[in-house]
C-alpha cells in the first residue's frame, strides 16, 4: 500500500494495489495518475449518480474461497439502463471486477489475449458502434460466438456504454463520458465474457454469475429498510 498527498488538496490518496494507476481523491474527487515516484492530477471527476446499490468502497466478501476488499467502482449507462462494476482486491493480489445490475451479480478477471480466438474480429465488427449510436449501426448483431480461455460462448447483448463517474482506485482512466463498446457473451454452464474496446485498446473479462449469498458481503452500505 503507497500513501501521496492530493495534488489539488493535500488529502491522502491511498494506493492499495500495486497495478493501480490512477484513483479519484475523496475528499475533492480530482482523479490522481500514479507515476513511480509522485501523482498528478487530472482534473475534477463527476459527482456519481445516486443509486440503492448496497455495496460501496471498503465493502469485503468471499470469493472461491478467498477474502476480497472493494476498491473501485465504475457507474456505467447506457441507452436502456445503469449498472456499476467494483474493483476487487483478493487477498493473494489477484484482482477483478462485481458487475452488479439489477440485483444480479458477477464476478470476472482480465483475461489474456492469447486465451482469446476470434475476439478482435467481434469487436472490429462492433467498433462502429463508437462513432454511431447503437440505432444506427443496424448491421451490429448479437448471436455469433466466441472462444475465450478454452470455452465457447454466444454473444447475447451488444451495447455502447458511457462511463457516468468514477470512485476509489483503478487500473485505468475513466472520466465522464469514456466509451466502450460492451458485448456480453454466455457459455452453457453459467460462464460469461464481457468483450470491451474503447478505440484504442481491446479488453476481455472472463468469469460466473453468482447469487449474492455466494458472495458473503460485509461492510455494507446502510440503507434504509435493509
Amino acid at each position: 500500500m503507497r500513501k501521496f498527498a492530493c495534488p489539488s488538496c493535500g488529502a491522502d490518496v491511498v494506493f492499495r494495489s500495486a497495478q493501480s494507476v490512477y484513483a479519484v481523491c475523496a475528499y475533492c474527487q480530482s482523479m490522481v495518475v500514479r507515476t513511480d515516484v509522485d501523482v498528478a492530477s487530472l482534473g475534477v471527476m463527476a459527482a456519481l449518480p445516486d443509486d440503492m446499490s448496497p455495496l460501496q468502497l471498503g465493502t469485503g466478501g468471499m470469493f472461491d474461497g478467498q477474502s476480497f476488499t472493494i476498491i473501485g467502482r465504475l457507474k456505467i449507462g447506457w441507452s436502456d439502463g445503469l449498472w456499476n462494476e467494483w474493483r476487487m482486491l483478493m487477498d493473494d493480489g489477484r484482482e477483478g471486477w462485481i458487475g452488479e445490475a439489477q440485483g444480479f451479480f458477477s464476478v470476472s478477471f482480465k483475461a489474456e489475449e492469447k486465451s482469446w480466438n476470434n475476439v478482435r474480429e467481434a469487436l472490429d465488427r462492433c467498433r462502429p458502434l463508437l462513432k454511431e449510436s447503437e440505432d444506427g449501426a443496424t448491421d451490429v448483431r448479437p448471436g455469433f460466438s466466441v472462444t475465450v480461455k478454452g470455452v465457447q460462448l454466444k454473444a447475447v447483448d451488444i451495447k455502447l456504454a458511457t462511463c457516468l463517474g468514477s470512485e476509489g482506485e483503478l487500473p485505468f482512466a475513466a472520466p465522464k463520458g469514456r466509451r466502450t463498446v460492451s458485448i456480453d457473451c454466455i457459455g452453457t454452464d453459467g460462464e460469461f465474457a464481457t468483450l470491451e474496446h474503447d478505440g484504442v485498446e481491446a479488453n476481455v473479462y472472463f468469469g460466473r454469475y453468482l447469487e449474492w449469498d455466494a458472495l458473503r458481503f460485509s461492510n455494507l452500505r446502510p440503507l434504509e429498510g435493509w
